[in-house]
């Protein structure tokens, strides 16, 4: 900029007077680059930018301004809760959505109103243009005229914006049952809702007057279903038929709608639903409209300096990363591509403050541990999660755009994504309330001390297996590196996954959801890898007690399948895999743990020994065909040490990683695995890769 004016400006001739403060926004910025490839990386970022900025943009501030920024996604995604961080510099992006809002409020037609307007859209330059006249020739003395035929909903439209559907709803008993099951089931882990307005709201009958309510309440009222026992909530008596009667009234996308807070929390509750039903990868789906709903509000964006919070805001909040935390979970599980990247949003976390507070002062009181801190750090695990899949998982193509490319670049960012982690783990604090007489209350997993709260429980289990499924995202890739500890880092992460399931569905007695399941599954399939290296390494192991920990997940997977159909699937796929040469060897298992991993930081605990031990309240008959005669409580005892490392140097065989390689990505897709078992158990010894295992370990 010549003598402060802009080009725009000294090619009209004008005195450059645009002087618009800039608005406070995008991610807070705590550390400066370090690294090659972080510089590469805000390079690239500032390039963008620089393409995309408005017409007058930069008047309001010189491009020094810019280069203060360190745009990092590791420094973002990994960062715990920082209380005190500086304030980050403005951001170019001026024309922000309360701007863009603001100036086309005057529009009559519903589409327009609560939309957001990037900076990179044509309305932002309309924006522009229409400033830049103001400031030329001064504010307009005639009105602006707008023909209403083109600017209003028109009239065989407004029936898809304001459909009536016919929906049912069950009777009020039946409602409240439902209601107290979700609050009790799955809000300590999924805080979507307000208890106390959506209790309100329920007692006042806003469901029959307000469509989007509606959904939304029915929505939940399936996912509840599938906790109770109660014969309306089933179809024909079939208990995977838990909720469909709900759910099968919302299949139908609305042809135009505007979005509200009811249907995001819709989406997110059909997205759950989903999950449990013969098509899981629609879930997929689900959460990509739900993600779509949260941007076309712009609550994927921080607000803006001077904005007044309010309840609405905080529930957006809630719902955006649950909805981001859903994607995660089914991209890892089924390698799908992301829909919303971690540079894409900057929105804060949620407030870790309980429903009972938050529509009083949106504080916690001093003294009184929040239960949605465990929200508050699961969604910083999700945010590493997506960070590794973006930088590990991305296709080549996006990699080398971003400057993530060399021989040593995963190694590096392998490394800082296993920092990221521990730095997280470091910052969740150690119970500081717990006494005889109160229970503990934290979200770090303390298996010295299982008698806490049981929503900190609840929470601390679900974090911690999530914390190590993470563990095992990041490494999976790598377990082929003769050079990398993956395999064995994996194995161990699987060990205390199991354990931790274990003692969580030991305790709750409680339907498990797809943060525990799919970490099972996948933990299950990591011991049979290594159970399978660690032989054709030479080592002389008992392969047994790795065995019963695949007996545990098969049994975890086994309760499951009562309601949730596509875990009935990956029962047969773990139990087809860890089928090496019979039955799994079930008899003598050891009765004590040794505790030689400091990773997994777990202990035995005894399990109940009731007949049905996981889900009494399900009725559902359980099935021990697999368990050769042995009890439940057998089964349970569980050793999380871990006999020996991988391979004599921590990577995997080519025929052994040939098999691994060669594992469907998709699982719910049954072709593929059929294809995947036929290959596996086709004869010679090149393809078949358990064949002579017994006589192996003779």
């Amino acid at each position: 900029m010549a003598n402060g004016s802009c080009t725009n400006c000294i090619a009209f001739g004008l005195a450059c007077t645009y002087l618009q403060p800039s608005k406070k926004r995008g991610p807070k910025y705590t550390e400066n680059p370090a690294t090659m490839e972080d510089l590469k990386r805000q390079i690239t970022r500032l390039e963008a930018r620089l393409r995309s900025l408005s017409i007058c943009s930069l008047c309001s501030g010189s491009l020094q301004s810019q280069r203060q920024e360190s745009d990092s996604c590791q420094s973002r995604s990994t960062s715990p809760i920082q209380k005190d961080a500086p304030k980050e510099p403005p951001d170019e992006e001026e024309l922000t959505n309360d701007e863009l809002a603001s100036r086309f409020s005057q529009f009559s037609l519903t589409p327009f109103n609560a939309n957001y307007f990037g900076a990179g859209s044509g309305f932002a330059l309309v924006n522009n243009t229409s400033m830049m006249k103001e400031e030329f020739l001064g504010p307009s003395s005639i009105a602006p005229s707008r023909r209403p035929y083109f600017w209003q909903v028109l009239p065989w439209e407004n029936e898809a914006f304001y459909p009536q559907p016919g929906y049912v709803y069950p009777p009020d008993d039946l409602i409240i049952s439902l209601v107290d099951l979700y609050f009790i089931n799955v809000h300590p882990t999924i805080p979507i809702l307000h208890r106390p307005s959506f209790e309100r709201s329920v007692a006042q009958g806003l469901h029959r007057t307000d469509m989007s309510f509606g959904g939304m309440l029915l929505s939940m009222l399936a996912v509840a279903s599938r906790y109770s026992t109660d014969p309306r909530v089933f179809l024909h008596g079939a208990p995977l038929s838990a909720g469909w009667k709900f759910a099968s009234q919302l299949w139908g996308v609305r042809k135009f709608f505007q979005s509200t807070i009811y249907e995001v929390q819709m989406y997110a509750f059909l997205t759950f639903f989903v999950l449990g039903t013969s098509v899981p990868h629609i879930a997929w789906l689900h959460v990509g409209l739900g993600i779509r709903c949260v941007q076309q509000r712009g609550e994927h964006r921080r607000k803006p300096e001077g904005h007044k919070w309010s309840l609405e805001d905080e529930l957006w909040k809630r719902s955006f990363w649950f909805l981001v935390s859903m994607e995660r979970i089914i991209c890892v599980f089924l390698g799908r591509p992301l829909g919303i990247h971690i540079d894409e949003y900057d929105v804060e976390f949620p407030l870790a403050v309980d429903d009972e507070y938050l529509d009083q002062r949106l504080a916690q009181p001093p003294g009184i541990p929040s239960q949605l801190s465990y929200f508050v750090y699961y969604s910083q695990l999700i945010d590493i999660l997506g960070d590794a899949l973006q930088r590990l998982y991305g296709p080549k193509k996006a990699k080398m755009a971003m400057g993530w490319d060399g021989p040593e670049w995963e190694q590096r960012a392998v490394a800082e994504l296993d920092s990221a982690m521990n730095r997280l783990l470091d910052s969740i604090p150690a119970s500081s309330y717990g006494t005889t007489f109160q229970p503990s209350c934290t979200v770090r997993w303390d298996p010295e001390n299982l008698t806490q709260d049981i929503v900190f429980f609840d929470q601390s289990a679900q974090l911690h297996i999530t914390y190590n499924y993470i563990l095992i995202a990041i490494h999976r890739r790598y377990i082929q590196s003769p050079s990398a500890p993956s395999l064995s880092i994996c194995a161990t992460a699987a060990r205390t996954i199991l354990h931790t399931a274990d003692i969580w569905l030991s305790t709750l007695q409680r339907l498990p959801v797809p943060n525990v399941t799919n970490p099972v599954f996948v933990s299950g399939v990591i011991l049979v890898l290594h159970i399978l290296a660690t032989k054709r390494a030479g080592f002389s192991v008992d392969k047994n007690q790795d065995l019963h920990r695949v007996a545990i997940a098969l049994e975890i997977l086994k309760f499951a399948e009562s309601r949730l159909q596509p875990i009935g699937r990956l029962w047969e796929l773990l139990r087809e895999l860890s089928a090496l040469d019979g039955p799994l060897p079930l008899d003598n298992l050891p009765k004590s743990d040794s505790h030689s991993n400091a990773r997994s930081a777990d202990v035995h605990v005894s399990a109940v020994s009731n007949g049905q031990y996981y889900y009494p309240q399900l009725e559902q008959p359980l099935d021990y065909s697999m368990l050769a005669g042995n009890q439940p409580s057998e089964l349970l005892v569980s050793d999380v040490a871990e006999p020996h490392s991988s391979t004599a140097d921590g990577g995997l065989d080519d025929e052994l990683m040939s098999m691994w390689m060669a594992a469907p990505t998709d699982i719910v897709n049954p072709q593929h695995w059929n294809a995947f078992m036929q290959y596996r158990n086709a004869n010679g010894a090149e393809v078949n890769w358990f064949h002579g295992f017994g006589q192996q370990d003779a």
